[in-house]
């Protein structure tokens, strides 16, 4: 059953250091009764999420044996940084319309400074963002192009941006006198994509003040003048992400002909308005409470090996909410725990390449179940599941090497304390 834990004290000659500290396995600073908890799982579809507002967005296609094809868009504003409006009359000549990306990274993985070539097309959308962003800013949602397209071609990333000369279709578009509001009502905002079957994804970094929108022009009196429009973090964007699962594992939820797949020994982890995963305590709790109605948890922490079946590049982390009794859910308790960095590195949802598994400190989440007696399930997702196409494969719950949680308790006898008083 369960293995006594004792701190044995060491000899030592160096100064004290926390060197070596994030490779202390925590179950060795406690005492008490290690055991192991198991649970049901199952994974469940993703649809309901919500891409608007964030800092970072993805766009292109990529497609493997385990979770099918998944295709994303961008929807971006474009605006204007003045609050007065804009005033590039007709006698302003364009020289040229330049869109500068900052990347932040690919998806596959590609070693540094490696050519790769994206093919990427930019259409204007044909209605605007800031009015649509309200109805389509859920992963499942899509907007429309007008037909009419800014930019069709292939660049070469190499490293940190790619710049984009964008067709003269453009021109007419940013070419305004107007207000603000008028010149959002007008230019409407663009959709960003790659070309079918490019089978990469590329993530964006809208915090950087390099992704912009650059008109270059001339007058008759001067010969080099710029206006920058604002596509960062400044304007509205949304994404839109479709999956075709089609002859796969997880048909079935994609479909909707089921709610959930059993994960006996398969739990499958995507991002991208893909799959999470859900996990259940209440069978363990309820036999647990009855042999140990005061047990206090010193610590627990929930591990997740990786099927051999997973892609070769894993997600980095992996993060995990607690479901309410009403619908709702939140961050397990333990997420804002407050620690050494040090002391809990590896312990922290961090996939952990030597041992191909993840590990959460689910320490005060546990107690709190055992506490209330009910579990209405955990969720597991991927940290960035907006912005990174990184996917992987957990174990079952049934499987050889199953998702399990380690954990060390103690517990005091009521009666047996209370005799005699």
């Amino acid at each position: 059953m369960g293995v006594l834990l004792f701190l044995l004290p060491a000899a030592c000659t160096e100064k004290e250091s926390d060197l070596g500290l994030d490779l202390q396995d925590p179950f060795s600073l406690y005492d008490g009764i290690r055991d192991t908890a198991y649970m049901t799982g199952c994974t469940i579809f993703d649809d309901s999420l919500w891409t608007a507002g964030y800092q970072y967005g993805i766009f292109g296609d990529y497609e493997d044996d385990v979770f099918g094809s998944v295709t994303s868009v961008i929807y971006s504003q474009i605006t204007i940084s003045s609050t007065t409006g804009i005033n590039l009359t007709d006698d302003v000549i364009i020289d040229s319309v330049v869109m500068t990306l900052v990347i932040d990274s690919l998806y596959p993985v590609v070693p540094d400074s490696t050519p790769v070539p994206l093919h990427i097309i930019i259409n204007q959308l044909d209605e605007p963002l800031r009015d649509s962003i309200y109805h389509a800013s859920y992963s499942s949602q899509s907007l429309s192009d007008n037909g009419v397209c800014f930019f069709d071609g292939t660049v070469t990333y190499i490293a940190d941006s790619i710049r984009l000369r964008m067709n003269e279709d453009i021109y007419p578009v940013l070419r305004q006198n107007c207000t603000t509001d008028e010149f959002a009502e007008r230019v409407k905002g663009f959709s960003l994509k790659l070309a079918e079957n490019s089978n990469r994804m590329v993530t964006v970094d809208f915090t950087a003040t390099n992704t912009r929108l650059t008109l270059y022009y001339h007058t008759a009196n001067v010969e080099s003048l710029r206006y920058i429009f604002v596509i960062n973090a400044d304007a509205g964007h949304s994404m839109y992400f479709n999956h075709d699962y089609t002859g796969k594992a997880i048909a079935p939820i994609a479909n909707h002909t089921v709610d959930s797949i059993a994960g006996d020994q398969l739990l499958y982890l995507e991002p991208l308005g893909g799959t999470r995963v859900r996990l259940n305590l209440q069978p363990f709790l309820n036999t647990f409470r009855k042999k140990h109605p005061w047990a206090v948890i010193h610590y627990a922490e929930l591990i997740l090996p990786v099927n051999e079946i997973a892609d070769t590049q894993p997600p980095v982390r992996i993060l995990a909410n607690k479901n309410l009794n009403d619908g709702t859910s939140v961050l397990i308790s333990d997420a804002n725990f407050v620690s050494n960095p040090n002391f809990y590195s590896g312990f922290d949802g961090y996939y952990d390449k030597k041992k191909n598994q993840y590990r959460l400190r689910v320490t005060r989440h546990m107690q709190e179940l055992l506490r209330s007696g009910k579990d209405y399930g955990t969720e597991l997702y991927i940290d960035a599941r907006r912005s990174s196409a990184l996917r992987t494969v957990i174990n079952g719950t049934d499987a050889a090497k199953p998702v399990l949680i380690d954990f060390v308790y103690s517990e005091r006898n009521v009666g047996d304390s209370d005799k005699g008083r």
